[in-house]
């Protein structure tokens, strides 16, 4: 059921990418055509391209896994946001002059740090080991849907705060380590929830802070993983740098 969910949610952020792309129109009306140059959309949309950095962390519990791996915890548990990168496309749309929707693409470079919560003990030692070791370095392609709402603070004509809401699907493309590949013990998708800041200057470029929390587990049961991150970043109209 959760997998049927995940997919239907991927599908229908494909689908909302092509509407929102089919409102654009491309004019070359110059022998020397640039794609991006001429790409325009409807009066108060903008495509925008934005980049910055991640920090992620794993919460993990092991559950009743087995496997035959023991791993020494001291050696693996790093609870700590650790810094990664990102960059990809926007395209934001306005309905009735004041409300802001946007739809996002974008090639997430994790390192995360990873928290587990379950140890076992093995004697004769004393350390505290686990039957699972997750990956921390990961690449992955994020969608996302988002309601932007203005912020009443100071001069709204030049300076622009917003606060941000929405979900997204995080699609893994990495391959799994050779240990978690014996039993497949990661998802494909993984639903998460955003909620942040953004700072537009004079609509020169957007500054923003977003935090994500994993809603399902990144790690098949018994295991479960909650996946969160901060991200940070700029973002520029397209139309300004062409």
């Amino acid at each position: 059921m959760i997998k049927f969910i995940q997919n239907s949610v991927f599908k229908a952020t494909l689908l909302f990418f092509v509407v929102c792309i089919s409102f654009c129109k491309i004019s070359a009306q110059s022998k020397n055509f640039n794609l991006l140059k001429n790409f325009k959309c409807l009066k108060g949309d903008n495509l925008y391209v934005l980049g910055g950095i991640n920090f992620s962390n794993q919460y993990i519990g092991t559950g009743n896994y087995a496997s035959n791996f023991n791993y020494n915890i001291a050696s693996i548990n790093n609870n700590a946001y650790k810094p990664g990168f990102f960059g990809g496309f926007r395209y934001e749309a306005i309905q009735n002059k004041k409300h802001v929707y946007s739809f996002e693409v974008s090639l997430n470079k994790y390192t995360s740090g990873t928290n587990y919560k379950d140890a076992i003990k093995i004697a004769p030692f004393s350390e505290s080991f686990s039957k699972y070791k997750a990956d921390d370095q990961f690449f992955t392609l994020n969608t996302s849907l988002h309601y932007k709402k203005l912020i009443p603070l100071g001069d709204t004509i030049n300076n622009k705060f917003y606060i941000v809401i929405g979900p997204s699907l995080e699609t893994r493309l990495s391959t799994q380590s050779a240990d978690n590949l014996i039993n497949n013990n990661y998802q494909r998708f993984v639903v998460r929830g955003d909620i942040g800041f953004e700072f537009n200057n004079r609509s020169y470029y957007t500054l923003f802070l977003h935090y994500k929390q994993g809603l399902s587990s990144f790690t098949k049961s018994p295991i479960k993983t909650t996946f969160n991150s901060f991200t940070m970043g700029m973002m520029f109209k397209v139309s300004d740098l062409f």
